[in-house]
């Protein structure tokens, strides 16, 4: 699997300097692993975040610290809900040997020959699978096609899903993927998500902030916080 390259320094600023920190440019984050101590980090935060922000799925990044390689992947990305700017990002050391548990986003490709109807859609009912493998085997995203979807209650399971070798599918194997559905019920399902997820979005945010500790690093973050995985 290709690899990304970052560059970070330590950081000694914590907890009440980091809005500081952020007005200077630079992206505080941790790095952590099983047999090292967490190490408090800045980056450059426009270059780092060009980079972050277009990350899909799991990916390896090759994190430079002070000059020390690490193998690393991003654990958490907390961001501004507003402008989606990067707030903070904790990194994870890798062990090659040591297997990995990650979420894989589920991309949807192909044509359903019931859609073709106009009055059937392709509803999506889940987004993304967990899976376990060595980090040399991971796979940033897994595409299910859709052509086999021909009639209404026509429905991909996880079972049906094909991952490459060394791939294990820890998601149950029965749930659903992608049903055919008629296109009106899919409709008034968004509408509610959307509407739950407006009222979720205030006990989101505080949940966030209140959640990390690692090096109490989240003290002085902005109000307007969402974090990606």
């Amino acid at each position: 699997m290709e690899s990304t390259l970052l560059k970070a320094q330590t950081r000694t600023v914590i907890a009440k300097g980091l809005n500081r920190l952020r007005r200077d440019g630079l992206l505080p984050g941790i790095l952590y692993g099983t047999d090292m101590n967490p190490v408090a980090l800045q980056l450059p935060a426009h270059e780092a975040g060009q980079i972050l922000i277009r990350l899909q799925g799991t990916v390896l990044i090759d994190l430079e610290v002070d000059g020390q390689n690490h193998t690393t992947i991003v654990r958490e990305l907390q961001r501004d809900v507003l402008t989606g700017h990067p707030l903070h990002v904790d990194f994870m050391a890798v062990d090659m040997e040591q297997v990995l548990t990650i979420t894989v986003p589920i991309n949807l490709v192909g044509e359903s020959p019931a859609v073709a109807t106009g009055e059937y859609t392709v509803m999506t009912s889940l987004y993304d699978l967990e899976v376990e493998c060595l980090p040399k085997d991971m796979i940033n995203i897994i595409e299910v096609s859709v052509d086999g979807l021909t009639d209404l209650g026509d429905s991909i399971l996880v079972s049906d899903v094909i991952v490459p070798e060394g791939i294990k599918i820890l998601t149950d194997l029965e749930e659903a993927v992608a049903r055919v559905a008629y296109a009106g019920i899919v409709e008034v399902e968004e509408e509610e998500e959307e509407e739950e997820g407006l009222e979720l979005d205030a006990e989101d945010v505080e949940v966030i902030e209140k959640g990390k500790g690692a090096d109490d690093d989240f003290e002085e973050t902005s109000d307007n916080t969402t974090s990606t995985e």
